[in-house]
């Protein structure tokens, strides 16, 4: 039976985050079945310390015995736990000798046909805190440590934050504000952005659509 709406066209459903960032949007584009805020109206574009959905950003779990070897998108798989390995927008988090987790910040999401990659891009809700309290925030509600003894600009963890356990991301790299990336199961995203909102309020955190992110990120 075809339920579409005129009896011919397919029905696509829109993807919706989970997430609500309290201001509402102003500019906005439609990525992939999802609407992108690019810019919040009221935004303070210059605050010290942003806040930034990131729901709507592709999402893969990699698992396989010889992850080594492995090359998502040609890029080199991070050598081993902990370990990130950002390149052109395509991030990559090793999370055990046989995980790692891939994020695609462009706007043109590859197809994976390989069975060992698994979309999980609906089932998580993310949202990157940017600024130099951004650990600050975190280490109110969470022991985790995500500096490396060698100084490596990026690293991950898979951590508990009030319970939930999440992937966490830091990036630190010369010249730009350090940010922290935070993966979440979707029903847990608005209880946790809530926790990061409340603790962010005395460093004056506040929304930012994905423009301001983007930037930052220097896609």
């Amino acid at each position: 039976m075809d339920n579409s709406p005129n009896g011919s066209d397919l029905f696509v459903s829109k993807r919706i985050s989970s997430l609500d960032m309290g201001l509402q949007p102003d500019q906005i584009v439609e990525q992939y079945g999802w609407d992108v805020v690019l810019t919040y109206r009221g935004e303070r574009p210059g605050g010290p310390l942003f806040v930034t959905d990131l729901s709507h950003v592709p999402k893969w779990t990699l698992q396989g015995r010889d992850m080594d070897a492995m090359r998502p998108l040609d890029i080199r798989m991070p050598a081993r736990p902990r370990e990130v390995t950002l390149v052109k927008g395509v991030l990559i988090a090793r999370l055990s000798p046989e995980e790692c987790q891939i994020m695609v910040f462009g706007t043109s999401p590859p197809s994976f046909t390989d069975p060992c990659y698994t979309d999980t891009t609906d089932a998580f809700a993310a949202f990157a805190v940017v600024g130099k309290e951004c650990l600050e925030v975190l280490s109110k509600f969470s022991s985790v440590d995500l500096d490396e003894p060698d100084g490596t600009p990026l690293s991950a963890a898979q951590a508990p934050v009030e319970d939930v356990r999440c992937l966490l991301v830091s990036i630190k790299r010369d010249g730009i504000e350090p940010g922290l990336l935070v993966s979440v199961p979707r029903g847990y995203g608005p209880f946790l952005l809530e926790v990061f909102q409340d603790a962010g309020k005395e460093f004056g955190m506040a929304p930012s659509g994905w423009q301001r992110f983007t930037t930052w990120l220097k896609v």
